[in-house]
């Protein structure tokens, strides 16, 4: 397996298409359900169980059937899966924590990563590079999912899951759904920010090194 395709994959879920923080597809669950790093740890894991079962699953549907026909099996098998993954959730984490996810458990089931991309790109990639790349965008979700939560435990609960921590001040305001999107726009900014500047940093490193092989050459 080729090393620099095996880490683009990778990275492109992860980073570049991060569906949180990029292409924003995946903002309402993680604004409104990650409150706390329970909460936020039970998301993730639900969000993992449905992508990856799924998006498997999905692949294995024949190319022959009509692309809309597709694309209502993709949704069916998304929401069958949901079935188990809430049942795996609710025995891990108890009922309690897995009610306070809401709609937005069941809204993951039908996220375009699943509907469009499987079609888009999954089903179109090798069955390592497939798994690599759904991987990037599994764990992208995931770190800023717990991300999310851990910022709003310690800002509003004082403590990261049972660990208290003295942090002098608290902001119950984020425990809303607009405070929710308040930390998330503002990490989003923050992240988008930083990988503009290293793309125009690797753009200008690639341009010098274009005028130094040119320069070579001439000599």
């Amino acid at each position: 397996m080729n090393n620099t395709n095996s880490k683009y994959q990778l990275s492109d879920g992860l980073i570049r298409q991060n569906i949180v923080l990029m292409s924003g597809t995946a903002i309402a669950p993680v604004a409104v359900c990650a409150t706390d790093y329970h909460n936020a740890v039970a998301l993730s894991v639900g969000f993992t169980i449905i992508a990856f079962m799924s998006i498997m699953l999905c692949r294995l549907i024949p190319k022959k059937i009509v692309y809309t026909i597709r694309v209502v099996v993709y949704a069916l098998i998304a929401g069958l899966v949901f079935i188990p993954a809430y049942l795996a959730l609710n025995y891990l984490y108890g009922e309690e924590v897995v009610q306070g996810l809401g709609v937005y458990l069941p809204i993951l089931a039908v996220n375009p990563l699943i509907l469009t991309k499987t079609e888009t790109r999954f089903s179109l990639r090798p069955f390592h590079l497939m798994t690599l790349e759904l991987a990037g965008y599994i764990t992208g979700f995931n770190i800023v999912c717990l991300s999310v939560g851990i910022i709003r435990d310690i800002l509003i609960n004082r403590q990261i899951g049972s660990i208290d921590l003295d942090v002098g001040f608290s902001v119950p305001a984020l425990s809303t759904a607009f405070g929710g999107l308040l930390v998330v726009g503002i990490a989003a900014g923050l992240f988008r920010g930083l990988y503009n500047q290293a793309k125009e940093r690797k753009a200008k490193q690639e341009e010098k090194e274009r005028e130094f092989q040119k320069l070579l050459e001439e000599l």
